[in-house]
């Protein structure tokens, strides 16, 4: 049985195996979870922990299902590297083969990272300040790039660092950088602010002796946490849910 003729595998139950390449290891056996998923890529998990104990790319090599010895054996092989990669089970607890949905293939979204934080402050510049026009986001300088360049309603130009958490002295002494580089620039009429959760008292007096500005901006104002609607039931626990 070749594996490409589903497209996703699961396999829970008691194996071992063998990997036999540039390096060979062997896989005592015990219980495990194989994920076969349809690009072939091979993922070994044991009961605890994140990570695979083994695993293959995708699309290296074709991966086939045999009965070895009464057993159920998967096996693959890459010619590039003339490596093989077997997998034994000697009892088998459940096993689930089925197509996926295109819809799974999409990936998912984070909303409300530092990026987004960015990009909403670019489209809404009077949350920092009344007057503030945006020149540029993302502005390379020969320092790392500024996250928001700007100009003032008294033609001031303003460089802006954001920061999603509270201010640390790494951020006040980058945002100093990229203030020094435009100085050096024969840029006088210049601003930089720092905006964060918050300012410890230590970062502020440092921010305020160079000359820096602070403005405070809770992203969580912005990109509130989601709450459970009322509608929806409380958990249950597993016996719950199968009685």
């Amino acid at each position: 049985l070749l594996a490409e003729s589903v497209k996703m595998i699961i396999l829970l139950g008691r194996c071992n195996g063998l990997f036999d390449g540039r390096i060979k290891s062997r896989i005592e056996e015990g219980d495990r979870i194989l994920i076969i998923k349809r690009d072939s890529t091979i993922l070994l998990h044991d009961p605890l922990g994140v990570k695979p104990i083994q695993w293959q790319r995708p699309k290296v090599g074709p991966v086939k299902f045999t009965i070895h010895e009464e057993h159920l054996r998967m096996e693959t092989y890459r010619p590039k590297t003339d490596e093989s990669f077997f997998i034994t089970f000697t009892k088998l607890y459940q096993a689930v083969a089925y197509e996926s949905r295109k819809d799974h293939q999409s990936r998912g979204v984070i909303i409300g990272d530092e990026k987004d934080f960015v990009n909403y402050l670019v489209n809404n510049p009077s949350i920092i300040e009344q007057g503030l026009k945006i020149l540029e986001r993302e502005k390379v300088t020969d320092v790392g790039p500024v996250d928001i360049f700007a100009i003032d309603s008294l033609e001031n130009y303003v460089v802006i660092e954001v920061k999603k958490q509270a201010a640390n002295p790494n951020d006040a002494h980058q945002l100093k950088r990229y203030f020094e580089y435009f100085q050096n620039q024969s840029i006088h009429k210049l601003r930089g602010i720092l905006i964060a959760t918050s300012f410890p008292k230590k970062v502020k007096q440092y921010l305020e002796s160079a000359n820096l500005e602070t403005c405070e901006i809770p992203w969580q104002d912005i990109f509130p946490t989601l709450k459970r609607p009322v509608s929806i039931p409380r958990s249950r626990n597993l016996e719950e849910f199968f009685d």
